[in-house]
């Protein structure tokens, strides 16, 4: 399992999310911990860098960018965007 951490910008965007967005939010933080790698990247020319991005809710209106660091089993989240 991979350990998922937030700084001091995402988690405030974490913390704002609406209500309709954070069982869908839940559900990717959970997928980050067993399968980070199944994110897109975030630049299609380099598809095996370790910076993803993962849709979530259920119009895809929702999106994380984190940073997989492998060597330390750790998730950083980056970045949380809401559309709403």
């Amino acid at each position: 399992m991979y350990r998922v951490t937030t700084d001091q910008q995402s988690q405030p965007q974490i913390d704002a999310l609406p209500l309709d967005a954070l069982v869908p939010f839940a559900e990717v933080r959970a997928t980050l911990e067993v399968a980070p790698w199944g994110g897109d990247p975030l630049n299609d020319d380099n598809p095996d860098a370790p910076v993803r991005t993962l849709a979530f809710g259920p119009a895809h209106q929702g999106m994380v960018t984190y940073l997989i660091l492998d060597d330390q089993r750790r998730v950083d989240v980056l970045d949380v965007l809401w559309l709403s």
